[in-house]
């Protein structure tokens, strides 16, 4: 391709599908393929795909469809079929040497969305085919990849479930006690995530030697069976922090008194190092924030504790819907009190004490002035 210069530019970096897939709607894929050519070419036709890339390793020969999409959604840009000459030549003046041709897939709304896994992978691409008339290279092929996410169906309840604060708290046989603090259970990916924890004490006589913090990708393939006959499973820890707090002369912390550590973990970019959560009829993906720390007791016996609790890895559209950013107390400053006018003249105002007070007047309500996209009675 020395001097055939392909370019494929899309209107969106990725395809969001909203809802389950027997409920979403479909979505446009649109976008343009520009061509450069650095010399007149015999050009015959163009053509463009979407379809779908799948891998599968660790899996018995008898489960070749448990991880597997054979989506391919073909247009032709360009055909010369129907001239005198069956090609049309381009390029060898400023006027022919850059083509540049829109295109539009109807993308269906239960496309499976895009996986990555260590039993399979599930990818999307746009190839665009040029093929010419001549001797030497007579095909050339270029293509795109484009992530298909599926995040939930905006709501009320999907916006409460996102925003759902991060904390977990369990003690170890009432000697020592585990806390987990952050500001959501849900996160994106490519992320620096934020969690305090927080080791409290609840008998004397404890000694801390470390403190950690890692996450967990927990992958199970449903569709697939092991030579055992179940369901292969898988967990993997994706990043992971550790410090190991000391006082002054030794290397442990005593613990007289709760100690708070501010842990932060690099949370990677989806199917490069991480996979979104997902619950589907082939794969079940979760994910889980652990805290571990090792405590030595009064009889220098070491403990290695563990706690966790569930976390959400999500697309960065699944955050940003209306709803993520519901009125809370903190934000009353905001809201300001509706009246309705045939109960204005019955306000009295006194100014020596400074209140106002009124006769058979309706509860107040409240309308919130947070977000001018919509109003909210409550």
């Amino acid at each position: 391709m020395l001097y055939v210069h392909t370019s494929i530019l899309t209107d969106s970096p990725c395809i969001v599908l909203r809802g389950i897939p027997s409920e979403a709607s479909g979505q446009a894929l649109s976008g343009r393929v520009i061509l450069r050519l650095c010399r007149s070419l015999k050009v015959s036709q163009v053509t463009i795909a979407f379809q779908s890339t799948c891998t599968q390793r660790g899996l018995l020969w008898s489960s070749q469809s448990a991880i597997y999409d054979n989506t391919k959604l073909k247009q032709v840009l360009f055909d010369a079929a129907g001239t005198s000459l069956g090609y049309a030549v381009w390029g060898g003046s400023a006027d022919t040497s850059m083509r540049e041709m829109p295109f539009s897939f109807a993308i269906p709304g239960n496309l499976h969305e895009s996986v990555c896994t260590e039993f399979g992978n599930i990818g999307y691409e746009i190839k665009v085919t040029i093929r010419s008339c001549g001797f030497g290279i007579n095909s050339w092929v270029q293509s795109l990849r484009i992530p298909v996410l599926r995040v939930p169906e905006e709501n009320v309840l999907t916006a409460l479930a996102l925003s759902e604060a991060l904390r977990a708290q369990a003690d170890w046989l009432g000697a020592v006690e585990l806390q987990m603090l952050g500001d959501s259970a849900a996160v994106p990916d490519e992320f620096k995530l934020c969690v305090r924890s927080i080791i409290r004490p609840l008998q004397k006589g404890q000694t801390l030697v470390d403190v950690g913090l890692r996450l967990v990708e927990n992958t199970r393939c449903k569709s697939a069976m092991s030579r055992f006959g179940d369901s292969p499973n898988s967990s993997n820890v994706l990043c992971q922090s550790q410090i190991k707090p000391r006082d002054e002369f030794w290397h442990s912390l005593s613990l007289q008194h709760e100690h708070c550590f501010d842990l932060e973990l690099d949370i990677p970019a989806a199917f490069r190092g991480i996979q979104y959560d997902m619950d589907t009829a082939r794969v079940h993906v979760s994910h889980e924030l652990v805290l571990t720390a090792t405590v030595v007791d009064s009889k220098q016996v070491a403990h290695y504790l563990r706690l966790a609790m569930p976390i959400q890895i999500v697309p960065k559209s699944a955050l940003e819907t209306s709803f993520a950013e519901l009125p809370t107390y903190g934000k009353s400053f905001s809201d300001r009190l509706l009246l309705d006018s045939s109960y204005a003249d019955t306000w009295a105002e006194v100014e020596d004490e400074g209140t106002r007070h009124g006769a058979m007047l309706p509860p107040p309500s409240y309308q919130t002035t947070l977000d001018s996209r919509s109003s909210l009675i409550v």
